[in-house]
């Protein structure tokens, strides 16, 4: 078995300063799996890397929580 990163790029609308990107990726972060997070302002997305496949749904829930929307999720392999 080898150790396979995955990568998708989710775009998110309703982040507006550093404090909405801060929030975005501690919570992200915390979902099992993920292992780096990082939040564009200007692109409005946030880009995460896994080491195990993470379903969308937990992806939308975590960041629809924090009162953010996303618009779509495009994955990388």
């Amino acid at each position: 078995m080898f150790n396979k990163k995955i990568k998708k790029v989710i775009t998110i609308e309703g982040m507006m300063c550093e404090h909405c990107k801060e929030k975005v990726e501690k919570s992200v972060l915390k979902l099992d799996g993920i292992t780096k997070v990082k939040v564009s302002l200007k692109d409005k997305t946030a880009t995460i890397y896994s080491s195990v496949s993470i379903p969308d749904e937990d992806i939308i829930d975590t960041i629809n929580k924090l009162d953010y929307k996303v618009t779509s999720i495009e994955k990388d392999e």
